[in-house]
């Protein structure tokens, strides 16, 4: 256990001194910087789960910031871990309801701002074969997730924003270049668990 505990806490501190690794330059020099005393140890005070998600990489092996996996809400459903790492967009806003009344010489509406509204989490990828092929296995798991329509998702971005579930609105699958390529576009937003009937201790939260 601590033999692999080392090495979770060495492979994530490469990880945190920005060792980048791009798999199409592989002759590049790579310049490794140390990793300061502070940031290891806060290292040392995370989990052996918050380890593993520091140092998933992609598949060619690349580390990934912000890993992105869907799960369906079904009993025995499992991860599935997006194999290269996507870029993922959130866009919030108010509700706001603007209200325009004679204020004489002061200028503007009154506003009233009633709940913020969904965020807008936009995903967009590419999907890419190792086998020289088009990338079916991969297309067919992103198409069944989107036609389910509601996933949870578990990115460190999204959990900034307190988001773990996503209805999905939409997806696009346009023609990319490249026969082992495909690129991808979701638009979804955040979701949560509502109660249709609230009591009086819902009301005063």
């Amino acid at each position: 256990m601590a033999t692999s505990r080392f090495i979770l806490q060495s492979l994530a501190a490469t990880v945190m001194s920005k060792v980048k690794i791009p798999p199409y330059l592989p002759s590049m020099s790579i310049k490794v910087s140390t990793v300061k005393s502070d940031e290891y140890s806060e290292l040392d005070s995370m989990s052996d789960q918050e380890l593993g998600d520091i140092i998933r990489t992609n598949a060619r092996g690349v580390p990934m910031t912000a890993p992105l996996r869907f799960q369906l809400e079904e009993p025995g459903a499992v991860e599935w871990l997006f194999p290269y790492e996507p870029m993922i967009s959130i866009n919030g806003q108010n509700r706001l309801i603007r209200r325009y009344v004679s204020k004489g010489k002061i200028k503007g509406s009154i506003k009233e701002r009633w709940t913020q509204d969904d965020y807008t989490v936009t995903i967009e990828g590419i999907l890419i074969s190792e086998d020289g092929h088009y990338p079916t296995d991969d297309v067919e798991k992103l198409r069944m997730f989107c036609e389910k329509g509601h996933v949870k998702a578990l990115s460190p971005l999204l959990e900034v924003f307190g988001i773990n579930q996503l209805a999905i609105e939409s997806w696009d699958i346009p023609f990319t270049s490249g026969a082992t390529n495909q690129n991808y576009t979701i638009t979804c937003y955040s979701d949560d668990i509502y109660k249709l009937l609230l009591s009086r201790d819902d009301l005063n939260m």
